[in-house]
C-alpha cells in the first residue's frame, strides 16, 4: 500500500510542475521585427550631373565646347529645363532665292573624347505626391534681329529628326506623345513637342534632333529665309531667341513656369 501511495504522489507532483513551468517553444528559429523609418520630401535643388548622351543614354557626355554652347537654367526646381543648347547657322550670304542653313552640332570633348549630337533640350519631373502631366513647348521668342532695324522678316527654323532619351537609370515610362518634326515661325506661338501623361515623364529626359551614328545630327535643324527677305538683307550679326517651356498639367499648374 505505501508504494501505491507514494507512487500516486510522485504523478501529483510531476502534473503540478509542468502546469508551472513555462512554455517551451518547439520551432526551429524564431522572428522578431524592427522598424526603419524614412521623411521623403520634395527635392528640385540638385543641379544636373550634365547632359545625357541622347545615343548612350547610360553615359554623360563631357562638358560641352563653347561653340555653339549652351544654356543652363539657373532656376533650379523639380518641374524644370535644364538646359538646352544654342543654334549656330554660320554665315549665309544676300540672294535673290530662298536661303537656307543648317545649325552646326553640339561639339564636345577634345581628342579622342571629340564626339557631336544634335541639337537638345534636356528636362525633369522629380514632383512628389504622385503628380503627374506636363508639356514641353518650344516658342521663336525674338525673330533674327541684327543693329537697328535690321531683322530676318519671315525666318523660319525647322526642327527634324527628334528623338527622346531617359537618362540611363530612369526606367519610368517615356512621353508617349512626341512630335519628332516641326517649325518655328514668327507668329505662330508656343509649339507643343512634347506631352506626359499620367504615369510618363517622371525623372530626367533629353531630346535631341538628328544622330551622330547616321550622320544627321548636323542636318536636323534648319534655318530658312524667304527670297523677298534674303534679297534685303543687310550685313550684320542677327540673333534670335527660341523658348524652351515645361509647363504642368492643367490640374498641377505652379505660379510660374519655368523656362530657358
Amino acid at each position: 500500500m505505501k508504494f501505491t501511495t507514494l507512487s500516486s504522489a510522485a504523478i501529483v507532483a510531476a502534473l503540478t510542475i509542468g502546469a508551472l513551468a513555462p512554455t517551451v517553444a518547439l520551432a526551429d528559429t524564431t522572428e522578431l521585427d524592427s522598424t526603419g523609418t524614412v521623411k521623403v520630401e520634395e527635392g528640385g535643388d540638385e543641379e544636373s550631373p550634365g547632359i545625357i548622351d541622347p545615343e548612350n543614354p547610360d553615359e554623360i557626355l563631357p562638358p560641352v565646347n563653347p561653340e555653339p554652347g549652351e544654356v543652363v537654367n539657373p532656376d533650379l526646381g523639380a518641374l524644370m529645363i535644364e538646359r538646352t543648347s544654342n543654334l549656330d547657322f554660320g554665315t549665309i550670304k544676300t540672294s535673290a532665292n530662298e536661303v537656307t542653313a543648317f545649325a552646326a552640332p553640339a561639339s564636345f570633348g577634345e581628342g579622342e573624347e571629340a564626339t557631336t549630337r544634335g541639337a537638345y533640350v534636356q528636362w525633369r519631373d522629380i514632383r512628389a505626391g504622385g503628380i503627374f502631366g506636363y508639356t514641353v513647348t518650344a516658342e521663336l521668342s525674338q525673330q533674327f534681329t541684327g543693329t537697328g532695324t535690321n531683322k530676318l522678316t519671315g525666318a523660319t527654323i525647322d526642327f527634324s529628326n527628334g528623338f527622346v532619351a531617359a537618362q540611363g537609370d530612369n526606367t519610368n515610362s517615356i512621353p508617349s506623345n512626341t512630335a519628332t518634326a516641326f517649325q518655328l515661325t514668327e507668329s505662330s506661338g508656343a509649339f507643343d513637342v512634347i506631352t506626359a501623361d499620367q504615369e510618363e515623364g517622371k525623372g530626367r529626359f533629353l531630346m535631341a534632333f538628328g544622330k551622330n551614328e547616321d550622320g544627321t545630327d548636323g542636318n536636323s535643324v534648319k534655318l530658312t529665309i524667304p527670297a523677298a527677305t534674303a534679297s534685303n538683307m543687310a550685313e550684320d550679326d542677327y540673333v534670335a531667341k527660341v523658348t524652351w517651356k515645361v509647363v504642368a498639367a492643367p490640374s498641377d499648374t505652379p505660379e510660374e513656369t519655368p523656362e530657358v
